[in-house]
């Protein structure tokens, strides 16, 4: 029989396989043996039916029908290592040793570049107890072995079962250096870290699972300097907050793109044709709103645009987070901060393409330009205290995020976006300009249209009521801490 015939690329025999796996995968032994059997029948001349099946058996601990299998399998498929090694893992299995050494010992023999002879040997010694022969045994297997995963994650947990926990650190330490997309590198780490008490590292190298390799290493170091320079401890932990903060909102941003054909292209072509949208309707079919309104007009949509994405994206954020929340200990704040930061992020492309939008409309730089960067620092100052403090607030009202869509339509209208100042009565200014976002969106115009300088009174009185709402925030959130884990699941 051949083990590899044509059949085996059939897509029919691809689904029909995974019917079987899907039960492996579940850990459902019973049906997965069933479910071999049934394709044996079927794919009498494939190797898989075999031994997978021998391997479920297994599992069931039915000893003899999974050696009967293999036996079976040995004599149709001479020249599969997979048969080897998994009589060799049976016999491991049933601990019946010698045997196990004699099988690895041919397969190393028929296979000698087959690293599975060269690792189960390793864990044939451990078992056993002879931990100087296991360590060599693995020495060999990473020797020959040297860009695989496997001789190295056994170097570590060598270490592990000896139950030297600051050895294996080292050693997951090394694997993570080797391999850093290896989640043993962290998990089994952190189970190190737990048995030596620090659960503080254990919660840093589940973190760093998600969040990769670099962004550990580079927490470590700072935490080092640090602490040659004695640094006060509250600045170091807002210092690795604020570098995880950065860190999940740019690979949220990766994850964006890569789900896009376009990838970060669209980031661009996005505002453009909203921009266009906006342009052909208003300016050239409608004609509302005179000469310079369209330029009036995404002056304001465009910075509202940034709020009500930020705002309806963020409300919800430490309720989709209580996954990650109930795996490490982390401030809740982190997780509106990141859709803060994200969608700074292509809020900056979104302002380069309005910059060239007034240029090609007639509106060059002037010097009043500068005072961009105050008016953004005072908006993203607003969005972190309203995206905050309503992510502080739905998990505890959830009901809360029917009624956010309808007050960023609400503030859309009365934001001065479709209208100029002008329209407004001049008793009811003064109203007209306690909404911070009017405000700000007059700012804008008064640099980009008017060319002016923005009203700095009135753009510091929003910067100083900001600055009061973000402290308020801050210390609600350190007094709810311990309880939004309770209460995202309720």
């Amino acid at each position: 029989m051949a083990p590899n015939g044509d059949i085996a690329n059939r897509p029919m025999a691809d689904k029909a396989f995974e019917w079987a796996w899907t039960a492996m995968h579940q850990k459902n032994w019973r049906d997965a043996a069933e479910r071999w059997a049934i394709l044996r029948q079927v794919y009498p001349d494939h190797n898989l039916p075999w031994i997978q099946a021998s391997i479920a058996h297994r599992a069931l601990k039915e000893y003899e029908q999974s050696g009967a299998l293999l036996e079976k399998a040995a004599k149709c498929f001479p020249k599969d290592p997979d048969v080897l090694i998994q009589q060799s893992e049976l016999a491991i299995a049933q601990q019946n040793w010698v045997s196990a050494q004699h099988i690895l010992a041919e397969l190393q023999e028929q296979f000698p570049n087959e690293i599975a002879g060269w690792v189960l040997i390793g864990t044939v010694y451990a078992a056993q107890g002879y931990n100087d022969q296991a360590q060599l045994a693995n020495q060999l297997a990473r020797d020959k072995f040297s860009d695989r995963s496997s001789p190295w994650i056994q170097y570590a947990e060598l270490a592990m079962g000896e139950g030297d926990w600051n050895q294996a650190l080292e050693r997951w330490k090394l694997v993570r250096k080797k391999f850093p997309d290896n989640a043993a590198g962290y998990m089994k780490a952190a189970e190190a870290a737990m048995q030596l008490g620090d659960e503080r590292l254990a919660r840093k190298l589940k973190l760093a699972r998600e969040y990769g390799s670099a962004w550990l290493e580079k927490t470590e170091k700072e935490e080092q300097e640090q602490q040659l320079h004695i640094s006060p401890p509250q600045r170091r932990n807002w210092l690795s907050f604020c570098d995880l903060v950065w860190t999940k909102a740019r690979f949220n941003l990766k994850s964006e793109a890569s789900q896009n054909h376009l990838r970060y292209l669209w980031w661009v072509i996005d505002p453009l044709l909203y921009m266009s949208v906006f342009y052909v309707v208003f300016g050239l079919l409608m004609h509302r709103g005179g000469p310079g309104f369209i330029a009036y007009l995404l002056t304001g949509l465009v910075p509202f645009q940034w709020f009500a994405k930020t705002v309806q994206q963020t409300s919800n954020s430490i309720v989709n987070g209580k996954g990650l929340m109930h795996k490490v200990r982390i401030s809740p704040l982190f997780f509106p901060l990141v859709g803060v930061v994200q969608n700074t992020g292509k809020q900056l492309l979104v302002f380069g393409m309005l910059g060239l939008f007034l240029v090609l409309y007639g509106l060059p730089p002037t010097v009043h330009w500068l005072a961009f960067i105050p008016i953004v620092l005072v908006q993203l100052m607003l969005m972190v205290v309203v995206s905050c403090a309503l992510a502080m607030m739905v998990p505890f009202v959830r009901d809360l995020t029917n009624l956010i869509p309808t007050g960023i339509q609400f503030l859309l209208f009365t934001s001065g976006i479709f209208y100029t100042i002008d329209r407004i009565p001049e008793e009811w200014r003064s109203l007209f300009f306690i909404n911070p976002m009017a405000n700000i969106l007059y700012q804008y115009r008064q640099i980009f249209v008017e060319n002016q300088w923005p009203d700095w009174s009135a753009l510091g009185w929003v910067a100083f009521g900001c600055a009061i709402g973000l402290g308020s925030v801050i210390i609600l959130y350190r007094r709810l801490e311990s309880i939004f884990p309770r209460v995202v699941i309720e």
